[in-house]
């Protein structure tokens, strides 16, 4: 195995377990139910981290193609991590759409989804004639 594919594979298990601790890092949130700006801020970290593995695993194949050998044992420990990552990822989804029907249950009770809701223009005012968004949707 060359030198630049052991490095791709080691920065691939490295960018694998730092997307586990975000992931991990998220589903404490999302339990909490607090703190919506850094969930948010968790998330573009996790697109970064998704589009970085994307990129490297690009060039992994492409070293690959070249004939060269790949250290197996780091690989499939790299996609053992990559799948515990999968399954954390669509627990955080699952818990995401479970609080969004929560949510919208609640409104429904409240009586907030009826067309009587004052809707909000870009500028705040509110005037269900101007075609804004609803405040939940903004």
């Amino acid at each position: 195995m060359n030198d630049e594919l052991s490095e791709v594979l080691q920065s691939i298990h490295s960018e694998a377990l730092r997307l586990e601790t975000l992931l991990a890092d998220e589903a404490l949130i999302l339990k909490e139910a607090r703190e919506p700006e850094r969930l948010e801020a968790l998330a573009q970290q996790k697109m970064d981290l998704v589009q970085n593995l994307e990129l490297l695993e690009l060039r992994r194949s492409q070293l690959l193609s070249s004939g060269n050998i790949q250290d197996e044992a780091l690989w499939q420990e790299a996609l053992g991590v990559l799948s515990r990552c999968q399954d954390m990822n669509n627990q955080s989804g699952a818990s995401i759409s479970t609080q969004a029907r929560y949510g919208k249950r609640a409104l429904d009770i409240l009586g907030a989804t009826n067309n009587e809701v004052p809707l909000y223009s870009p500028g705040g005012e509110t005037n269900s004639t101007l075609g804004g968004q609803r405040l939940g949707k903004a």
